[in-house]
């Protein structure tokens, strides 16, 4: 009873877990009488139902019958009253999607939507000298973080950069001294960041800066 128990939520796992891949924006490109044209899928997925949209230089229609198998998918979308029936088999970061006005698949790929972390930000840390101004640029790639800290001593390079949601962590290896920060994304379009230097933390304050 227990093995069985064991298989059977192994195999609801992977089934929500498909299905989460699912969600988010999708691009691709259809070949038509007139040339291609792109169209731009939004997939919400749940365990075996499929809602949302397709949109295209004509508007935006609603998908219809959406349902959810593993990786693979169906829906229909209603076109001034003809009905286009759709299938679609996920794989990693790609979709091979099947429409019955289409000779062949059209491939769609994950349209990665821009962090909030991302950009410039500027910070001031108080040392014996005076205040330091620092300053920050940050590049998220799913669950990666890159970038530069800048100051009046020069450039550096971020390091171990890792994402979790609206916190984040990096190092910097000053003069062979790792320093290690952790951050928080807020409300308010600030980051509140701790370095950890020497065993001692010093709390700053990020602001975007002007673009």
């Amino acid at each position: 009873m227990k093995i069985y128990v064991t298989i059977l939520l192994s195999l609801v796992l992977g089934i929500t877990g498909n299905a989460q891949k699912l969600n988010g924006n999708w691009k691709g490109k259809m070949i038509g009488p007139n040339g291609d044209f792109e169209l731009f899928f939004t997939f919400n997925a749940s365990k075996d139902s499929l809602t949302g949209s397709v949109t295209s230089d004509m508007g935006t229609l609603p998908l219809e019958n959406g349902k959810v198998n593993g990786n693979q998918f169906s829906f229909d979308v209603n076109v001034e009253g003809q009905v286009i029936s759709n299938t679609g088999v996920l794989d990693d970061d790609t979709i091979k999607l099947n429409a019955s006005v289409m000779e062949k698949p059209m491939e769609l790929t994950r349209v990665m939507e821009k962090s909030k972390i991302d950009g410039k930000w500027i910070g001031k840390v108080s040392g014996p000298q005076g205040d330091v101004d620092l300053t920050f640029t940050f590049k998220v790639e799913g669950d990666k973080l890159t970038g530069k800290n800048s100051s009046s001593i020069g450039e550096l390079d971020l390091l171990n950069g890792v994402v979790n949601g609206n916190e984040f962590s990096f190092d910097v290896d000053l003069q062979g001294m790792r320093i290690n920060h952790k951050c928080k994304y807020l409300d308010d379009d600030s980051i509140d960041v701790k370095a950890e230097v020497m065993d001692q933390n010093i709390l700053m304050k990020l602001t975007r800066a002007d673009q």
